[in-house]
């Protein structure tokens, strides 16, 4: 029986047009700007200036607390300026031009393509390698992954999770890098599960998926033979059902444990990572390679199908220069959206640049994205049948109208992933997501200044 979770769900065409689209080497841009807030966390700061000359891989933002990142030049060339410049959302954010010249990697960076099977044996390095190249979560918060990988001391991980399900409509870069890179990712798995110190490692991948699952089952055979490092390491089935790729609803589904309302993963035990990352993870620590490129999906119902593609771009590319590459918008399309139609954010900007989390580029048309008429609620419980965590959309519409704060509270729309079920549901087009996320900050900046006083 494929594991599912067991609370809401929804089950929106898949729409995974470009699913047999090869990874292409996206060329790089003249120019690129790298964003120093790229991660969770406090904003890099720049450490070059204009006039330096970076190489690909040099690193040109030092992590600013804890919780930060370094960032690396995807390119070689000279830079051109350091200044705030608009991201995806219009936001002003410190940006460094680079003006492109060919490629030249810093020293150390292993760019072949032998697969370094054989992982180190002392952890410190490992993370160390992991924090100096870069990496972050690549499932969409991304979150630093050495942070991650060092629970505190009163937490025990006890399972280490792979995001495989790519659940959102439309978003295939994952399956392809699942299918072409299966042995680096498993790797990267052995990895994480070695400085973890837990028994168990799953790779949960959804069941529409057959051909990403065979693949790492082979390479997981493939590793066994090869070292008993690999031996712990599963690949489970996954039911088709969205949010399945949900950090709570994916530990549900694979441990049967619940993370309580605003806990953690490594309160029941789980890390959960993406296979994205797992695949960074793999290029730092088994070839010191920083995290400088990700993979990305164009695509949408609009674009030809000879024009549909699953790009390796380097970070810091102008999404502008990816539309071009494919011939530019799509005459029918009216909106462009980073990520998938579930989750993902409408671009403001076209002159804004992919970054390390970026996922896709995905064109909607006008029919796509019209806002229904709203009418009245007619209680039929819809959006709380379909709610992945067992909230009531009705209620928290209800109370954030109403300005009700302490009610939110009580009935946790803090907890609401924004995942987009209830909105998907709704017979009367309320736009339940829109008035539930506005309250859900409002409440977690009560709940946090709240905190800051005790």
């Amino acid at each position: 029986m494929k594991k599912t979770f067991s609370i809401g769900g929804i089950h929106p065409n898949d729409s995974k047009i470009s699913t047999n689209c090869p990874i292409e080497v996206l060329p790089a841009p003249s120019v690129v700007y790298i964003s120093m807030a790229q991660h969770l966390g406090a904003p890099a700061t720049p450490v070059v200036a204009a006039g330096d000359r970076v190489r690909t891989g040099q690193v040109i933002g030092e992590p600013a607390g804890f919780i930060s990142a370094f960032v690396h030049s995807s390119v070689t060339g000279t830079v051109k300026s350091v200044a705030p410049r608009k991201d995806l959302a219009g936001n002003n954010v410190m940006h460094v031009e680079i003006a492109v010249e060919e490629d030249e990697w810093v020293d150390g960076v292993d760019n072949s393509d032998m697969i370094v099977r054989e992982i180190p044996k002392d952890n410190k390095v490992i993370v160390d390698r992991i924090k100096a190249c870069g990496v972050v979560g690549l499932g969409g918060a991304t979150f630093p992954t050495h942070v991650k990988l060092c629970p505190p001391p009163d937490k025990k991980a006890e399972v280490l999770i792979l995001n495989g399900a790519e659940c959102e409509p439309y978003l295939t870069s994952d399956y392809r890098i699942m299918i072409e890179k299966p042995e680096q990712i498993v790797i990267g798995a052995g990895i994480m599960q070695q400085v973890l110190g837990v028994p168990r490692a799953v790779i949960g991948v959804e069941e529409n998926k057959p051909k990403a699952i065979e693949a790492l089952k082979a390479a997981v055979e493939k590793l066994k033979v090869l070292s008993a490092s690999y031996s712990r390491i599963e690949v489970m089935t996954l039911k088709k059902k969205y949010p399945q790729g949900g950090e709570k609803q994916l530990i549900e589904a694979v441990t049967h444990r619940e993370v309580k309302s605003m806990g953690l993963p490594i309160d029941v035990g789980a890390v959960v990572q993406n296979v994205a990352t797992s695949l960074a993870v793999y290029d730092a620590v088994q070839k010191n390679k920083p995290l400088t490129t990700n993979t990305l999906t164009v695509t949408g119902d609009c674009l030809p199908g000879s024009k549909q593609r699953n790009y390796l771009f380097r970070i810091g590319t102008p999404l502008s220069f990816i539309i071009e590459k494919i011939g530019g918008i799509p005459e029918d399309a009216v909106k462009v959206v980073s990520g998938g139609p579930m989750m993902g954010k409408a671009i403001s900007n076209l002159d804004a640049t992919a970054v390390k989390g970026s996922s896709s580029l995905l064109f909607l048309t006008a029919e796509q994205t019209v806002r229904k008429p709203e009418s009245n609620c007619i209680r039929c419980g819809k959006c709380a049948e379909a709610c992945p965590m067992g909230l009531e959309p009705f209620l928290l519409n209800k109370l954030a109208r109403n300005g009700m704060m302490e009610e939110l509270e009580d009935n946790a729309v803090q907890d609401c992933i924004e995942c987009g079920c209830c909105l998907y549901s709704c017979p009367a087009n309320i736009p339940l997501l829109d008035v539930i996320r506005i309250a859900k900050g409002d409440v977690i900046r009560i709940i946090r200044g709240r905190s800051a006083k005790k």
